[in-house]
């Protein structure tokens, strides 16, 4: 029975889980990492609240302007060489933000960082239902666990990292995942194992109108209660703890860390669930009520208990690895599969990219936090709607057939 389970595995398969997990690491280190350093960073380049709303922005605005892109280069080139692209975009971009000595240099060099992020959130799911059709579930488990690492990893260890070494380095480092997440795929190049060379699954395909589907957009805001919720609190979370809470920034580093590894189990275990279950809405009423309750526990009740509310608020984003398998398992073909994530993804991380400015201007305004977190938390109720529509478990193809 083992042998029959693991018979999809040889060479090249393992070189691609290789290649998967490496792209997975490096999706998220730059978005985590620099908050917790802001007033670190500050000393060497001035960080104000304009500059950290911008930075705060941009992931979801990097990662928008990835998913229109990386279709057009899958298109052209096939998913390997599109990897090799954002790739390198991240390499590139890391460099950059440890050279930089202005917050404008920062800002180029993370929207090029997260913009090769953004192409890789489109592609890695054609990229699993491609390589590994017959473990959809557990492919999609294994890269959602490390996009949650390289959440959790940065803010834990960027204010120790930056004072043992320098803030520089808290920043540029990461180049070291993504410079090694490129040989993987240039060995599948090599090798000649190309998606573009497999009719069946290609991502090559007729255009759909993806907007047409209920289903679509209810993978859609699954997706964008999620990314209103995580880019919120990675642009904020640190500020929030020492002005709501007391926290110092080493605690408010703790803190976010807390909240990107509360997903950490939840983004292995819910690609495999929902695979498996026949009515996945009970798993976004769940992960609704997470976020509602996290966002208002942390507004009126800070002091409380800070870290159970951060931790409960990091588990409502199971909503994220729950969308990402509901790329797979509401399509028929990679083709359809890579035009819904393009689709979800453009749609919720441009939601996404208003809150971390927002955030902002209701604390200039009001002088505290309690209006953002409220707005997080009613933007929870858009998933209960989701969640009616994905409980009929039709695919995208056959509503636009009927």
């Amino acid at each position: 029975m083992g042998t029959t389970r693991l018979s999809w595995l040889n060479r090249d398969t393992i070189v691609a889980i290789i290649g998967v997990v490496l792209v997975a690491m490096s999706m998220r280190v730059a978005v985590a990492g620099i908050s917790p350093i802001y007033d670190i960073v500050n000393v060497d380049v001035p960080l104000g609240i304009d500059a950290r709303a911008v930075l705060g922005s941009l992931p979801p605005i990097g990662f928008v302007i990835g998913g229109l892109i990386a279709p057009r280069v899958n298109r052209a080139v096939g998913l390997e060489w599109n990897l090799v692209v954002l790739l390198s975009l991240m390499v590139v971009g890391h460099i950059v933000r440890g050279l930089a000595n202005s917050w404008v240099t920062i800002t180029v060099g993370s929207a090029l960082v997260l913009i090769g992020s953004g192409m890789g959130n489109v592609s890695l799911p054609p990229v699993v239902k491609h390589y590994f059709p017959r473990a959809i579930g557990p492919m999609t488990s294994t890269y959602m666990t490390f996009v949650s690492i390289g959440s959790i990893l940065p803010p834990l260890i960027a204010v120790n990292l930056s004072l043992a070494t320098s803030w520089r380095f808290a920043l540029g480092g990461w180049v070291i995942f993504a410079i090694g997440a490129i040989i993987p795929w240039v060995m599948e190049i090599r090798r000649g194992r190309r998606s573009t060379d497999a009719p069946t699954s290609s991502v090559r395909g007729p255009r759909l109108n993806v907007y047409r589907s209920v289903t679509a957009w209810a993978v859609a805001l699954c997706l964008a209660v999620s990314s209103i919720t995580g880019y919120g609190m990675f642009a904020w979370l640190p500020d929030i703890a020492k002005e709501a809470v007391g926290l110092n920034e080493s605690e408010g580093g703790f803190m976010l860390a807390l909240f990107a590894a509360a997903g950490l189990p939840l983004a292995f275990g819910i690609p495999i669930l929902a695979s498996r279950m026949k009515n996945v809405a009970n798993l976004v009423y769940v992960g609704a009520g997470l976020t509602i309750a996290g966002a208002l526990g942390l507004a009126f009740a800070p002091t409380v208990a800070p870290y159970l509310w951060a931790f409960i608020f990091g588990t409502g984003p199971l909503l994220f690895p729950l969308a990402l398998a509901l790329i797979n398992l509401r399509t028929k073909s990679s083709n359809a599969s890579l035009q819904l994530s393009a689709f979800a993804q453009f749609v919720a991380y441009s939601i996404a990219a208003t809150v971390a400015p927002l955030m902002g201007l209701s604390r200039a305004i009001t002088g505290n936090w309690h209006v953002a977190l409220v707005g997080i938390a009613c933007s929870g109720l858009a998933a209960v709607w989701a969640g009616t529509v994905l409980s009929r478990n039709h695919s995208v193809e056959s509503e636009l057939a009927d």
